[in-house]
Parts: structure tokens; C-alpha cells; sequence
């Protein structure tokens, strides 16, 4: 019985040297240019591939949320009101323009990083789906 009080004083000791580790880590992290210190240490051999999967994501999204859409509404209109304002929280999360800032921040530093361009064959499906 004394073990487990002791083991569950170790974890949460643990967790909470971990969260503090990462609060100072943040603090410095603040001082620098955003996204440069997340960059510093991308390996450019990946690049095409990274790009292709961002390109690839934004297609999926612009495809997924008419979907996510209708069933959002069929949720609201069956009386499912915890389901439909998930699927709305969700909905207005890829939606919003800090989601879309910060992926086409990520695709900017890889590219002038690594001097590689974005496929375009993935990305035109994106925008012609948004549109």
C-alpha cells in the first residue's frame, strides 16, 4: 500500500519537472524570430516530402469539410448536440486563418531554407476546392 502513494508522488514529481522544463524551453524560445528555431534543425533531404505532405493535407481538409459540414447538420437536426458542437469546434479550427498562417509559414521556411518550391500538382486541387 505504501508503494503506489510513493510511485504516484515519482510521477507526478516527474510531470511536473517535465512542464517546467518545457515553460523555460518557451520563455527562451519567445526571444528568438518565430519559426526559426523550429527550422534550425529541418533536414533539407525531406523537404519535397514535407511539402508534398502539407500540400496533401490542405487537399484533404478542403475535401473533408463540406462532409464534416453535412454532418454536423445532420447531428443538429437529429438532436445529437454534443456531436454537433464537436464537429463545429472542429470545423471552425481548419476553417480559421491562423491554422492556414501557420502552415503556409512552415511551407515558406522550408522552401527558402532548402531552396525547393512547393509541388504545384497538390496544391491546385487545394485551391479550386476552396474556391
Amino acid at each position: 500500500m505504501l508503494i503506489i502513494p510513493t510511485a504516484k508522488k515519482l510521477v507526478i514529481g516527474a510531470v511536473a519537472v517535465g512542464a517546467l522544463s518545457f515553460g523555460t524551453a518557451g520563455m527562451a524560445g519567445a526571444a528568438t524570430v518565430p519559426g526559426a528555431k523550429a527550422i534550425s534543425h529541418f533536414n533539407c533531404a525531406n523537404a519535397t516530402k514535407v511539402l508534398t505532405r502539407i500540400d496533401n493535407g490542405e487537399a484533404r481538409i478542403a475535401a473533408g469539410l463540406p462532409k464534416l459540414t453535412a454532418a454536423q447538420a445532420k447531428a443538429s437536426k437529429a438532436g445529437h448536440t454534443k456531436l454537433a458542437n464537436r464537429l463545429a469546434k472542429r470545423i471552425t479550427r481548419l476553417e480559421s486563418s491562423k491554422f492556414h498562417t501557420r502552415l503556409t509559414k512552415a511551407t515558406a521556411a522550408i522552401e527558402a531554407k532548402c531552396n525547393v518550391t512547393a509541388p504545384s500538382t497538390a496544391s491546385t486541387p487545394s485551391a479550386a476546392a476552396t474556391a
